[in-house]
């Protein structure tokens, strides 16, 4: 299984604080990190097996979920985990045009989120 994770390098210490985290929680998966649209576009656009991926999108604010929609066709039909900056109507709305299969919000353990991946890690080994 592949982690897929995008986390825009002018997210500062919130998206380093994320990565930090993933690196020391999920040390036995692949993990690609990826911190520009474009590396994330190219990425979206190559041929690769679904069924072993897992994108996680950590959206640092309203304004790169935003940007991110403009990706919504490359990123359909994939497992899709987002990481919202808050919780506001506007917010949830936009993220709900990326069917993840899972949201929760920017935090400082993300203990949920560690929990279903690795409830799709297992999923995924079984299949």
């Amino acid at each position: 299984m592949k982690l897929i994770i995008f986390i825009h390098q002018g997210s500062s210490t919130k998206g380093e604080n994320f990565k930090n985290t993933i690196g020391q929680n999920l040390k036995k998966s692949e993990i690609q990190v990826l911190q520009t649209f474009n590396s994330f576009k190219t990425r979206l656009k190559q041929v690769s097996n679904y069924a072993e991926e897992i994108f996680i999108l950590f959206v640092d604010s309203e304004k790169r979920l935003t940007e991110l929609t403009s990706l919504i066709d490359l990123i359909e039909n994939r497992r899709v985990i987002l990481v919202l900056p808050n919780k506001s109507k506007v917010v949830l709305s936009m993220a709900h045009h990326f069917f993840p299969r899972y949201f929760t919000y920017v935090n400082d353990t993300y203990t949920d989120l560690f929990a279903v991946i690795n409830k799709m890690k297992k999923k995924i080994n079984t299949n």
